[in-house]
């Protein structure tokens, strides 16, 4: 009887074990890829601010992500390291941000909203002009969430925020 009992037990245990990786991973999905650090980080031992400081890596550098647990990624070493952990709230994704989607290539675009055309790649930049809905412009580039336009009038190119354009035609 008491066998049966611990057997019963012994599988009740490891279907929660089970269950709770599961979710546990459901929850925290696997990112990676190439991220770019926005301040200097630190890298700890393990998930969280109670693990010791095992490096720092500065501003814009370049980190692989291997694995995240809750908001902690887990960082490749680039010099054979253990792998550490980083707070995913100081990196920035480089790979979506550099790789080429619709709304980062070159083209003609519509406005979507009337829109604030800035002088550089950021709302901290002044503003150039106003352009209103539905106004065709040449987008040349792309910077984050930012699209580079020419202008109509010989002036240097400026800057609109990506949502509120949508591609009509490429080159």
């Amino acid at each position: 009887m008491k066998s049966k009992f611990f057997s019963i037990a012994w599988i009740l245990i490891m279907v929660v074990v089970l269950l709770s990786a599961a979710v546990g991973l459901a929850q925290t999905g696997q990112p990676q890829g190439t991220y770019v650090t926005k301040a200097t980080v630190n890298v700890r031992r393990g998930p969280g601010t109670n693990y010791e400081i095992v490096a720092k890596i500065p501003k814009g550098a370049k980190v692989q992500i291997v694995g995240k647990e809750g908001r902690w990624l887990k960082v490749q070493s680039k010099h054979g390291n253990p792998p550490g952990y980083i707070d995913e709230r100081f990196v920035l994704v480089r790979e979506a941000a550099m790789s080429p989607t619709a709304a980062s290539v070159p083209g003609t675009y519509i406005t979507t909203a009337a829109v604030n055309v800035r002088s550089g790649p950021g709302t901290k930049y002044a503003i150039v002009t106003k352009i209103p809905r539905a106004t065709k412009v040449q987008v040349i580039g792309a910077e984050r969430d930012w699209l580079k336009v020419q202008s109509k009038h010989g002036n240097p190119p400026g800057y609109v925020q990506k949502k509120y354009a949508r591609l009509l035609s490429t080159g």
